[in-house]
Formats: structure tokens, C-alpha cells, sequence
């Protein structure tokens, strides 16, 4: 890994804690100024996993999930640590997503972004306001926490400030019994795995844990007193995919505890058709985006509506068996799969909030 740094962040607690680490580093004027090769898109977008860049980060720290309109959102909320991922899979919309290519962690993490973290957090507290805030939306909360301890640094917050709401990990790599013992564990803090069938892994999300990996991991994290959670999202399509993907949340459900499983979401795969050209240039022998899409509501590439029902179909024995010790949800979905699927009428963004919310509200008075 190539360590960048801004001139600007050099004197930031986060930059000095890593380069103290990692001392083999240059520094740039500036990200912007940053000369990258010239090189094809694709080719960029690969360089970037093998470079960090320490910057001064200027945007807001705290903000709503993007979500996308005409569907059903949940209401998260994002704090804003860094952007990229050194993970690779071909349905990543990072690829295209994010118009600057590398790995950027921000130096001024600690005195800025934790500042308005907190300042956020009281406000919603002293309102009663419940919080479900992660930080797997523009990169994986955890794939570089070996360089930068931010999660680490999270965690203990997340014990000190007793905030009214939870914080969610979302990752898709392994954690050690090691890891988990540098904690006390915390309920509110939800260790996440986003999941899929062993044949999806393999072929598609190179540098990631296999599924065994993942759940055992969860275990750990229930082991030293934590939450978990499972997002199956993108759930793809393929021939065998409606035998499959059930046996994923089988080994789950058998695995894991389920009064210890904040929520499990499902999403099909949708993405910004653009994203297609990239990916089957990094990507040359996937299959994923070979079958027939429609565009939706949001303007995104999306499976057929029964072609979607049918996959989420495949989950409802399982769902029904556990459905009053476990919460679903669904991640960008129609009003109409909500009730043809689940059975549950949900007409408004706000419906989908207070279904998570209230078990939110629930680990934070465990």
C-alpha cells in the first residue's frame, strides 16, 4: 500500500497515529493536485485500491444515507470517515461513484469529524430522537482498520458517549478473537456482514472473506457483547441462485442467536447504467450483468418486478419461521414488494424508520 499525505493533514492525531505505524509515506500538496497516470478509467479505478490518501477532509461529516427516490429508504444515517475500498467486487458502484480514484481516509477525523458526531448525537439525544448511524457507505467500515483504528476509535466513543442510537460496522472481512478483545462489549455498537452465496463470493468479491468466515466473525461479536446484522444486498440473479441463497440464511439463523441479530435486509442488484461499461472492463469474465434489466423509478438498472419477487420468494419459509424474533427489511424497495413479499403494508420512508427504530430503541436499554 502507497501512503499519501496533504501537506494540510499532517499535523492532524489521526495522520500522526498512522504514520507513526506506517513511515514509509510522501507527502502532496494537495489530493487535487495529485498527478495520476494516464490511463484508462478502469485502470485508474485499480491503481486507486493500492494508494492511501491522508487528506483534509471539507464536506459534511454527518449526513443522511442517499437512499433514492421513488423507493422505500430506512433512514440511516452515514458518519462520513473516508471514501474508496481496497475490496474489489464487479457490482461495486464505488467504481463509478466516486469521480476521484484511491483510498482517502481524513486526517482531520478525530478533532472535526468526532466533534460534530457528538454535537449531533446530543442534539438528537436531548430531542429523544433514536439514531441508526454506520459508516459502510462509501467505504467498508472495516477493511482498512488494520492501518487506521477508526472503528476502534468509534467503539470506545460509542462506550463513553452513551448515545440515544446505535452504531452499525459494515464489512465484508473477517474479524479475530484478538480484534474483539481489545473491547468491552457494547450492544449498540452492530457488527454487520454483508453476505452472499459461496458461488457470488468467489467469483465476484475478490479480496473478500468466504461466507464461513463472515458468520464466525459474527460469532465473536456475540461472544464479547456486541450486535450483528446481515444485508444480503445485491442478491444476483442466476440459475441456481433461488436454491441458493436461501441455504446462506439458513447457516445464519442455525449459527447465530437470533435474539442477537439486530436485522437482516435484503436488496437485488440495481445500479447507474453507466456502472455496466467499467465493470465488464475490470470484469471481463463476470456474468452479472448479462440478463435483462428495466430502468427504474431512480433511474437505476433494476430486475424485472417478478423477477425480484420471485428471488425474495425464495427467503419466505425461513422469514415466516423467524419473523418474531428477527426483523427484516428491505434495502430500496417498492411499497409493492413490501406487501406482496412480507405481507406488510408500508407506505412511506418513514414506516420502514420506525420498524428499525424500534429495535434500535431496544439495544440501546439492553
Amino acid at each position: 500500500m502507497q501512503i499519501f499525505v496533504e501537506k494540510a493533514a499532517l499535523s492532524y492525531s489521526l495522520t500522526q497515529e498512522i504514520l507513526k505505524r506506517y513511515p514509509h509515506y510522501e507527502i502532496i500538496p494537495s489530493y487535487e493536485e495529485f498527478n495520476w497516470e494516464f490511463l484508462p478509467e478502469e485502470e485508474l479505478v485499480t491503481l486507486g485500491k493500492r494508494r492511501l490518501f491522508i487528506i483534509v477532509f471539507k464536506g459534511e461529516f454527518v449526513k443522511a444515507c442517499p437512499g433514492t427516490k421513488n423507493y422505500l429508504c430506512c433512514g440511516y444515517k452515514i458518519f462520513h470517515i473516508g471514501e474508496g475500498c481496497p475490496l474489489d467486487c464487479s457490482y461495486c458502484i464505488l467504481q463509478l461513484y466516486l469521480n476521484r480514484p484511491g483510498l482517502k481516509v481524513w486526517g482531520n477525523l478525530i478533532e472535526q469529524g468526532f466533534k460534530t458526531l457528538e454535537e449531533f448525537l446530543n442534539k438528537q439525544k436531548k430531542e429523544r430522537k433514536i439514531i441508526r448511524i454506520g459508516t459502510g457507505e462509501f467505504t467498508d467500515s472495516l477493511a482498512l482498520e488494520g492501518i487506521t483504528h477508526i472503528s476502534e476509535k468509534l467503539i470506545q466513543f460509542w462506550k463513553e458517549k452513551s448515545p440515544y442510537g446505535v452504531l452499525e460496522l459494515k464489512t465484508k472481512v473477517p474479524l479475530s478473537k484478538d480484534f474483539f478483545e481489545k473491547f468491552t462489549g457494547d450492544p449498540k455498537v452492530i457488527f454487520a456482514w454483508s453476505v452472499n452465496t459461496e458461488r457470488i463470493i468467489s467469483t465476484e468479491e475478490r479480496g473478500t472473506a468466504p461466507l464461513s468466515a463472515r458468520i464466525e466473525s459474527a460469532k465473536r461479536a456475540i461472544e464479547r457483547g456486541f450486535s450483528v446484522a446481515f444485508h444480503f444486498d445485491p442478491i444476483i440473479f442466476y440459475p441456481e441462485a433461488e436454491k441458493e441463497y436461501p441455504l446462506v440464511l439458513e447457516r445464519i439463523l442455525n449459527a447465530i442467536p437470533l435474539e442477537k441479530i439486530a436485522w437482516i435486509s435484503f436488496g437485488t442488484l440495481r445500479y447507474p447504467k453507466i456502472l455496466k461499461e467499467i465493470a465488464l472492463k475490470r470484469f471481463p469474465e463476470t456474468s452479472i450483468y448479462a440478463y435483462e434489466f428495466i430502468e427504474g423509478l431512480d433511474q437505476k438498472k433494476r430486475y424485472f418486478v417478478e423477477v425480484r419477487k420471485s428471488l425474495y420468494k425464495a427467503f419466505e419459509k425461513l422469514i415466516k419461521e423467524t419473523m418474531d424474533s428477527v426483523t427484516y427489511y428491505f434495502c430500496m424497495e417498492s411499497e409493492r414488494i413490501w406487501e406482496e413479499v412480507f405481507d406488510i403494508p408500508l407506505k412511506s420512508s418513514e414506516e420502514v424508520a420506525q420498524r428499525l427504530d424500534r429495535v434500535a430503541q431496544k439495544l440501546c436499554f439492553l
